[in-house]
């Protein structure tokens, strides 16, 4: 957002930042604890109550944004941060609904012995979600398009998709490939909001969303 004056004014707006790091926090632990659920099979006891919380995160950001909006008179620059992090709250408690759903489906496989290619988006996810947080926290500066990294999701999720519909065609009718299914778009769809977390952090520094190539 540039150089900040030492405003009251400026201090709550910063204080927005805080906020969000606090909720990417919460979230970064809430799937933590779900992807560890699904890997070993074990239930996630208190999901519903860190799902409250992560909640009334977003609830307090949004609510402080619109506050500050309606109080103040803003600069264009402003405005920009102001959305910028009202939609990533936004997108933060999308991932961590999803990461509730991620916990309830490692339940249905309590063995806990998912394919690899499972496994492996979820380490991913994971990656990306550490990423993003770490350039939230101001500890990691953008070098990455996730958009990239989101596509090894989309395509692990297409590869379940297409054995599917192979098997329905061959009247081989795999339950197990069916749950994995649901597990790999659920992750596929956890991967398309940290990309938005991601853009619109990208888009509150710069103004735009995209990680500009080499040689572009």
């Amino acid at each position: 957002m540039g150089t900040f004056r030492t405003s009251g004014y400026d201090k709550v707006l910063l204080n927005l930042r805080a906020m969000a790091v606090e909720l990417a926090e919460a979230l970064q632990n809430h799937l933590s604890a779900a992807i560890e659920a699904l890997e070993k099979g074990e239930t996630v006891q208190d999901w519903e109550e860190r799902d409250d919380i992560i909640d009334q995160m977003r609830d307090c950001i949004v609510k402080r944004s619109f506050d500050i909006m309606s109080l103040q008179q803003l600069r264009s620059q402003d405005l920009r941060w102001i959305l910028g992090f009202q939609r990533m709250a936004q997108e933060l408690e999308r991932v961590a609904d999803y990461a509730c759903d991620l916990a309830e489906l490692s339940e249905l496989k309590p063995e806990g012995n998912w394919s690899v290619d499972i496994l492996q988006m979820a380490k991913q996810l994971t990656n990306m979600t550490d990423y993003t947080v770490a350039i939230l926290k101001g500890e990691q500066e953008i070098t990455l398009d996730l958009a990239d990294q989101d596509d090894v999701l989309d395509k692990a999720y297409a590869s379940f998709k297409a054995a599917l519909v192979k098997g329905s065609q061959e009247k081989c009718n795999d339950g197990q490939l069916g749950l994995s299914l649901v597990v790999a778009r659920t992750i596929e769809r956890m991967g398309d909001h940290i990309v938005n977390v991601a853009e619109t952090l990208l888009y509150v520094q710069t103004g735009s969303r995209r990680v500009a190539r080499a040689g572009s």
